[in-house]
Parts: C-alpha cells; structure tokens; sequence
C-alpha cells in the first residue's frame, strides 16, 4: 500500500509540474491539440498509479514526452501563422450584419440550436442584438453588440428551425401552422428556406437562408 501512495505522489508532483508549463487556461480555453493532450497526460498518468507492475518510468517518461511536445508545437504556433492555422483552424463569423451565416455553421458542424445556446450563454436573446458574432479556434462564441438592436422584453418563442415548424412551440402562443406558413409566404420563402424563425410578442424575425434576416411587426 505504501509503494502505491508514494507511487501516486511522485505522478501528482510531475502533472503539477508540467500543467504548471502548460499555463492557467481552463478546459474550455485549450486548443484542440493541447486538449488532446491533455486527455492522453490523463490516461498515461492512471496506469503507473493503479499497476505496480509497471515502472513508474514507463509512466512518467511518456507524460514528460507529451508535456515537452506541447511546449514545442506552443513555440512553433507562436513563430508560425500558417502551422498555428493548420494545428489550431481559424476562427469562423457565425453571425454578421445579414444574420446566421449558415455555411459556416455547418463548417463549423454546429445547428442553429447549438448557435442560440452559444449566444444565450453570453447574455442575448436574439440574433439581432449582435452585429458580429464570432467562433473562436478553442470553440467559444466572441460577440460585438448591435447597439442600434433593442434587447426583447421576453424570450422569443422558436418557431422554424433550419426548415423545419416546431408545432409544439406554436400552439404555447397560440399560433397555427397556416398562419407561420402564410407569414413565410408573404415573404416569397418556403419552410425549407428559412434557417430560423422566432416570434416575440407581435415582433417575427426571419433570418432565409444565405440572405438578409427580416423583422416583421404586427404580422401576427
């Protein structure tokens, strides 16, 4: 049982020190190779702790081999635009002054649900508030603020979502189907066209696939 304890704690002292050399971003704020890395510290580090068969050299030296790479690929990132490119990806406008940019979402492998959580999580409602909303290459949603927006008094109710009527939400507001479809024909678009529609109070936004979003008052 010693061997074990005093086993795990020279394994501790060496993730300390090499976190430590990685810096004091959190989870959400590590790059795609760093958070691989990082999962695979996490595996190797198990096994010398938990097996006593296993020398804790054939532990240790492979997270110091992972720890010394990505103190290296972090020198070659800062020296070189194009490898930090290829290693980190760049960063992506999801939303700019024509709404939803929806070719990059899909890029991106995101929904328009996962875009309004992102947005929602950094304190709007609408994607009207926000003049430039941009994905960062570690994943997190960067927003600069349509100042000329007025923020909704209330959550807007989710009515299409890349093409498709969510009847349930209707009916919380008292909608039928035909008349979110007249709406959308009054506009010369179809269901299938529009990547999301919300209605709050009286007030509809439109945003049409790869096209201006539109804002529609006392239509409904």
């Amino acid at each position: 049982m010693l061997t074990v304890v005093l086993r795990s704690l020279i394994v501790f002292v060496v993730l300390i020190a090499g976190v430590r050399l990685m810096g004091k971003r959190t989870i959400g704020e590590l790059q795609p190779y760093e958070f691989v890395i990082t999962l695979a510290v996490a595996d190797l580090a198990c096994t010398p702790m938990q097996d006593v068969s296993v020398p804790l050299l054939y532990g240790i030296i492979p997270i110091l081999v992972l720890f010394v790479v990505h103190y290296l690929l972090t020198l070659v990132t800062t020296k070189s635009q194009r490898f930090r490119k290829f290693l980190n990806g760049r960063p992506f406008i999801v939303i700019d002054g024509d709404g939803i940019n929806s070719e990059c979402l899909t890029k991106l492998n995101l929904s328009v649900n996962d875009l309004l959580a992102l947005i929602r999580q950094q304190g709007y409602f609408s994607i009207p508030e926000i003049a430039y909303g941009i994905i960062e290459t570690n994943g997190k949603l960067s927003v600069l603020q349509n100042e000329n927006a007025t923020a909704p008094s209330s959550v807007p109710m989710t009515l299409v979502v890349e093409g498709k009527l969510l009847g349930e939400n209707a009916e919380k507001i008292a909608l039928d189907k035909q008349k979110i479809q007249q709406v959308i024909s009054d506009q010369n678009l179809k269901i299938k066209d529009v990547v999301l529609m919300t209605a709050e109070n009286k007030s509809v936004f439109i945003q049409p696939r790869n096209a201006k979003y539109l804002i529609l008052n006392d239509c409904l």
